[in-house]
């Protein structure tokens, strides 16, 4: 079965509104992503600063809610042989984990092993993030092919058994790859702790946050939708 593709957000303040917890945000009304830094080392995570020198120096007046990192090492070998390089680095760094923020208190944690996927025979999926309430998860998909991508849905598929149709209406592909999903979290909750949080003026923003909402700013629209009973229905 083929599931949409898209993107399952926060509120971006006047750049992109967006009134429940989550807001379904269609895929090409996003903001492109800098891929020619994605090599797998997530080398931009470790270099690029977490807040512009200049937003601290001012005080944000709010405290920012940095993930707590898990001891994933001895996990990892449960999951399997097909891990992507990407996921294993980051998940084996604690450092990297631990400088991915979330406005929405989510936090790291992983499937003990990975669970056969009902849309695709031989594919499986790894949980690997969740909301604090339980709305939402990220999966790894590991594609029978040998490749992957990133899933959210509202049901935890390593603690019940999902058929096929139960799973097609609940999951959306939000990433084609690992790195891009963490790159699109990362930026988005770091533009929603400036923007929202601490009401940060256009060029008191980090450079990577401003680079995100410029898209925004020349005048792109993102289309917003509701989650419902744990579940994402995207805007047909």
């Amino acid at each position: 079965m083929r599931l949409g593709w898209g993107w399952v957000g926060t509120d971006l303040g006047d750049y992109r509104k967006v009134d429940d917890t989550y807001g379904y945000q269609e895929l090409g009304s996003l903001p492109p992503l800098p891929t020619q830094w994605f090599d797998g080392s997530f080398g931009w995570l470790a270099q690029v600063p977490i807040i512009d020198p200049k937003a601290s120096d001012i005080g944000w007046g709010i405290e920012i809610d940095y993930m707590r990192p898990i001891e994933a090492v001895t996990v990892l070998p449960a999951l399997g042989p097909n891990l992507p390089a990407a996921f294993t680095t980051l998940m084996s760094r604690p450092e990297l984990l631990a400088a991915v923020p979330s406005c929405t208190a989510c936090w790291w944690g992983l499937s003990k092993t990975a669970v056969p996927c009902s849309l695709d025979e031989g594919g499986e999926l790894v949980r690997f993030l969740n909301d604090q309430q339980g709305c939402c998860h990220w999966y790894l998909h590991l594609l029978p092919d040998g490749g992957h991508r990133v899933l959210c849905g509202g049901l935890q598929y390593d603690a019940e058994q999902v058929g096929a149709d139960e799973a097609a209406a609940d999951l959306l592909v939000v990433a084609p790859d690992f790195e891009s999903f963490v790159y699109r979290f990362w930026v988005e909750n770091l533009a929603w702790y400036g923007v929202v949080g601490a009401e940060l003026g256009w060029t008191e923003l980090s450079t990577p946050v401003r680079d995100y909402l410029g898209h925004y700013r020349q005048g792109q629209r993102s289309v917003d939708g509701p989650v419902r009973s744990g579940r994402i229905f995207p805007v047909e």
